[in-house]
């Protein structure tokens, strides 16, 4: 080969090599580590991306894929005339997906290169937090609340001890409060406990609460969580959200769509909540649909996010974990702008049949990198913003089985004397009154009358609809919504074959008309649900499928609409071969299926099971209720253990003290002589102690502050603890 020509060949391809596209994750401002990020970071700010070898003034694209595979949001920029771009990204909340994360960038030409980028946990998260019960109901958090524990924090060392209510508003626990000689730490707070600045009651909003312990003056800390439930939860009375009155203005929410069909509200409404239950949206369990908002930004410099709350199994919860969906957000927008947000939401295939409770709210970011994505549906938040509650009407889930689940009172009991646990039997009867078979439906409701199509002499229509993953159903019956009264029809059911009817999987020649009831009028006639009954029940797997229908009457037509739920419908014109699609139509029906119920299981969530021995003190005991995997009822109570002294452990001590509540003198005896007195606050800290050995004696208390200590006095080899009350 030519030397020169060899020499330009090796150069043009180093040269493709050195300009080939690439990027680079700058994590160096917050990590010492290459492309890793601590989540927090990754957050509050995020990092730029920098590219090189991109086309020259394209527009670039930046997005990040978790390790499940779940991308988020697409960060744009512009590739400069070398074919360099910086794009800052962040994280979509404070809590990340720790592990391998893909950062990815395309431009406009369809350049792409990508980076791992690591997420890892804050390092200065060492203190290990865990509480008694993380589930109670608000009685039950008002009345003997929380016992808080943490471990791995340096001996001796102060403790705070932060409360964050579910709308992330915070407050302090009151009172100066420290780890005992082994690093660890208890506190046991209810509703009622001073903090700062909430003052001497918590506020009353169910949901999941976050408890932040800190090590003082050091930047070590730990998180856990508790969920408080509402007393008495109902579809028929959902707890309230509100905003405090700060001086910001509430920012409205102005068009709330599903699928193309939508409602506006008030542009210019103050109001931080809004009542639209009386707009419905039908859906259907197990298909996917895109969610599409708008609404009033009032800042520029930071987006407003948008959440959804659905009570999908109609408990009268609306923040339960599988029922938040955090997708939304928008920059910059008047309201009225063209600007708007959108997202897709799947309705679970267990979801309750029915009317059921959605809630979206709008809140204010703090800036355009780190969002905030609210936990709670109630109570009361600071941000601009605006809730609305809209009503969402499910079919081909499962019916609500109508149970009643009787919860047993909360549960006093005695340890045996001398025992340390009491033995405690419980029953959770349940009744349901839908057990057993009976009818479900796969429902395509109408628009109002709004079209219809001939079904009757040489035209057959077909409509498809969908058996949701997992599910197997034996079809007894075929209802649509027909114009004018039929005689007789033809009914048949195909596989799909590329979004139309393909191969016939049965035909009915001349299936039963059982009922046609009279439900509207028309221009085209009056209008019917007409139930056609099978011969014969047809099962169907999953999947997609079409009925076709040929009806028997005078210009005898089916009602379709014009929003899209399904797909399209077809139709032929006599020889049941050749399909037409009617495009942008879909038609009103709903096809029947036996519904063979499951019985609902009573499963343990949290505490222990009835006939065990539970430890003394207070344990919640919570079990729910569950049908086809879909939590339909609760069950919260509480068992409080007393524990008896033995009667060698009371003739060998009996130590007696007063007064309790005391002053400034408690007075102490024994019939055995007392070795030494010690007092401890309710963190575990020694604030008095003193020896002596005689059966009789006098301590000065006057000095301690009011509140509540515990007392261990030592006799013998023996050590006791007392409740004692400071006045």
């Amino acid at each position: 080969m030519n030397v020169k020509l060899l020499f330009k060949c090796l150069f043009l391809f180093m040269f493709s090599i050195t300009s080939a596209q690439q990027i680079t994750l700058d994590t160096s401002l917050v990590s010492d580590e290459p492309n890793t990020i601590e989540e927090f970071w990754y957050w509050s700010g995020g990092f730029p991306v920098l590219g090189s070898g991109f086309t020259p003034n394209s527009t670039v694209t930046v997005f990040d894929t978790d390790p499940n595979g779940k991308r988020w949001r697409d960060f744009t920029g512009t590739v400069d005339s070398q074919g360099k771009f910086s794009v800052q990204i962040s994280a979509k909340m404070i809590r990340s997906l720790k592990g391998a994360h893909t950062v990815k960038a395309t431009d406009g030409e369809g350049k792409t290169a990508n980076a791992t980028l690591q997420v890892v946990a804050n390092e200065n998260e060492v203190i290990e937090a865990s509480v008694s019960n993380k589930i109670l109901t608000m009685a039950q958090f008002f009345d003997f609340g929380i016992k808080l524990h943490a471990t791995n924090i340096e001996p001796n060392a102060q403790v705070v001890v932060h409360i964050f209510s579910p709308n992330e508003s915070g407050s302090g626990i009151t009172g100066q409060y420290y780890a005992d000689a082994n690093g660890n730490f208890d506190i046991v707070f209810n509703g009622n406990t001073p903090t700062y600045p909430w003052g001497d009651t918590m506020p009353d909003i169910a949901g999941t609460w976050r408890i932040n312990v800190e090590q003082f003056e050091t930047s070590f800390y730990g998180t856990t969580e508790f969920r408080v439930l509402p007393d008495n939860p109902s579809p028929q009375s959902y707890d309230l959200i509100s905003n405090v009155d700060n001086g910001i203005p509430s920012t409205p929410i102005t068009r709330f769509e599903v699928n193309g069909v939508g409602y506006n509200s008030d542009p210019n409404s103050s109001a931080f909540y809004e009542d639209m239950t009386d707009k419905v949206f039908s859906l259907q369990a197990g298909q996917t649909y895109n969610v599409k908002i708008k609404g009033k930004n009032r800042v520029d410099y930071a987006p407003d996010t948008y959440t959804l709350f659905v009570d999908w199994n109609h408990n009268g919860i609306l923040d339960e974990s599988n029922e938040i969906v955090s997708e939304g957000y928008l920059f910059g927008s008047s309201g009225v702008d063209d600007k708007f947000t959108q997202f897709p939401i799947t309705v679970p295939q267990n979801a309750i049949n029915g009317n059921t409770r959605i809630r979206v709210l709008k809140m204010q970011s703090a800036t355009e990198y780190s969002m905030f994505w609210p936990i709670g549906a109630s109570g009361y938040y600071y941000n601009s913003g605006q809730a609305e509650d809209y009503t969402l009407n499910i079919s081909g889930g499962i019916a609500d089985p109508g149970c009643d689940f009787s919860c047993p009172s909360d549960i006093n009991a005695n340890t045996i004397p001398g025992g340390e646990t009491a033995v405690v039997n419980y029953s959770l009867p349940f009744n349901c009154g839908s057990q057993g078979s009976s009818s479900c439906g796969i429902d395509y409701p109408g628009n109002n009358y709004e079209n219809w199509m001939p079904a009757s002499n040489f035209n057959t229509v077909a409509n498809d609809f969908v058996i949701p993953a997992g599910k197997t159903l034996k079809i007894d019956k075929v209802i649509p919504h027909l114009i004018r009264f039929s005689y007789g029809a033809t009914v048949a059911f195909y596989k799909d074959n590329n979004g139309k009817p393909g191969e016939l999987i049965m035909n009915y020649a001349a299936p039963t008309i059982e009922s046609q009831n009279e439900i509207g009028s028309t221009t085209g006639g009056t209008a019917y649900e007409t139930v056609i009954k099978l011969p014969e029940v047809l099962e169907l797997t999953s999947g997609k499928y079409w009925v076709a229908i040929n009806m028997q009457g005078p210009l005898v037509s089916w009602e379709i609409k014009s929003a899209l739920s399904n797909g399209t419908t077809a139709f032929t014109t006599g020889d049941g071969l050749n399909w037409t699609a009617k495009e942008g139509f879909d038609g009103v029906f709903k096809v029947s299926y036996v519904c063979e119920t499951p019985e609902p299981q009573v499963v343990l969530v949290q505490g222990l099971e009835s006939g065990v021995a539970f430890p003394e003190g207070n344990t919640v005991v919570v079990h729910n209720l569950v049908y086809e995997g879909a939590v339909i009822d609760t069950c919260v109570f509480n068992v409080h253990v007393d524990k008896i002294l033995g009667t060698t452990e009371t003739s060998k001590n009996q130590i007696s003290f007063y007064p309790n509540p005391v002053k400034d003198i408690l007075k102490i005896s024994n019939i055995k002589d007392i070795n030494n007195i010690n007092v401890y606050d309710m963190s575990g800290k020694e604030v008095f102690a003193k020896e002596l050995h005689q059966k009789d004696a006098e301590i000065n208390l006057s000095k301690l502050a009011s509140g509540i200590y515990i007392m261990k006095v030592g006799s013998g080899n023996e050590v006791r603890a007392f409740k004692l009350i400071k006045k």
